[in-house]
């Protein structure tokens, strides 16, 4: 059936209240037909559609205003109205996180990976799910993200570099399990949603053009312009680490064969003579400063900050978000990535700046609000998350 004008708009206007209740700590009827230039009937109208789906918490009586008149009785977004999970799947681990709606985490476990069998991986996440508390929450699981180090269009990966889903179908799997919405996404756009709904730099400064550079298992990148994320034809763009460089004996590589985190970690172990070189023998090394290590290190500082500069030359972000454990366990190197990015003289006032914090739970936040906002309906909507 057509929707009518009346019906579009009456949609619209649940949604910019919706929006105004999910980003303010507490409210009333009045303040919201104030704050989005709605009447107050219409608003209390919605307000009460929004109560009947479990959407609205009332918190009681406020205080009158300056001038007196009758006390507002205050309300907020239900955060208790259903939680959601993600899933990352890494090369050698299955994290996941439970978290409310509004974003807020419950709870964030770490699995140990012994296989790259997707069939395998899904059993291990069947049983999360199976064993979910419904964690005082009206709907209970209303439902689940996935991050992967893979490029995904329609819900559809493309090709995976790390993980065997060839031969089964874990969209399929779960949808036979549960019956609620399963988003798939790349885990360097997931970064950069986390960037865009959840991370706070000032409150005066809010970033709506933005690249995370997520440096892995691979190199990829995210990329939120005008505060939606850009995806490019097929889904493939930020595959930055497809990158063709040519190496001293005119072989071409790609960028992430040489300069990302599993790259590094093999070339040491090599050096080393150690199979099977870990971060934490990374970290070792690192602490007592072996020369060896040190001047890799200095290699691929310079490699990120290049890296790094083509990125802004080319799309003049507001800021370059930067997702490394390297970095992450020593801020140190982000000071020479500053240092070295600097000294190639760029145009702009592009930032450079570490997600050095949880950095295990980026992609699982940007997942949680993927989810949420596809559960809600606000896609296109400027939201504040909370953590």
């Amino acid at each position: 059936m057509m929707k009518t004008d009346q019906d579009v708009m009456r949609e619209n206007n649940k949604k910019l209240v919706l929006k105004t209740l999910f980003n303010t700590d507490q409210t009333s009827r009045s303040s919201i037909a104030d704050q989005i230039n709605l009447q107050k009937s219409t608003v209390s109208s919605i307000v009460r559609e929004l109560q009947d789906q479990g959407l609205i918490e009332e918190l009681g009586t406020g205080e009158a205003s300056n001038i007196g008149g009758r006390r507002p009785n205050l309300i907020r977004f239900n955060r208790k109205y259903g939680f959601v999970l993600a899933f990352d799947m890494g090369i050698h681990h299955l994290r996941y996180s439970v978290n409310y709606i509004n974003g807020e985490l419950i709870h964030h476990v770490s699995i140990k990976l012994y296989t790259n069998k997707v069939r395998d991986i899904f059993a291990l996440m069947k049983n999360v799910i199976l064993n979910l508390e419904k964690y005082d929450t009206i709907n209970g699981l209303v439902g689940i993200s996935i991050s992967l180090h893979a490029p995904v269009l329609d819900n559809q990966i493309l090709y995976s570099p790390f993980l065997d889903f060839q031969s089964f179908d874990l969209i399929d799997a779960l949808k036979e399990l549960i019956d609620v919405p399963v988003i798939i996404e790349n885990e360097a756009n997931l970064t950069a949603i986390y960037i865009r709904d959840f991370y706070r730099h000032t409150e005066d400064i809010q970033f709506d053009n933005i690249l995370a550079l997520n440096i892995h298992n691979g190199i990829g990148v995210g990329t939120i312009i005008e505060r939606r994320l850009y995806k490019g034809l097929n889904g493939l763009s930020g595959e930055i680490g497809r990158s063709i460089i040519m190496s001293e004996n005119k072989k071409n590589r790609r960028l992430e064969e040489i300069y990302s985190e599993k790259a590094v970690l093999d070339r040491i172990g090599k050096l080393k003579n150690k199979p099977g070189f870990t971060l934490e023998d990374f970290i070792l090394l690192m602490e007592i400063k072996d020369e060896q290590i040190a001047a890799i290190m200095e290699e691929w500082v310079i490699a990120i900050a290049q890296i790094s500069y083509n990125l802004i030359q080319y799309s003049a972000p507001d800021a370059v978000f930067l997702s490394s454990r390297f970095i992450a366990f020593f801020p140190y190197l982000l000071d020479g990535i500053i240092k070295e990015y600097s000294s190639l003289d760029p145009l702009g006032s592009t930032q450079i700046i570490s997600l050095d914090h949880h950095i295990h739970e980026l992609t699982l936040f940007g997942g949680v609000a993927l989810v949420s906002r596809k559960i809600l309906g606000l896609e296109s909507h400027d939201l504040l998350f909370t953590k």
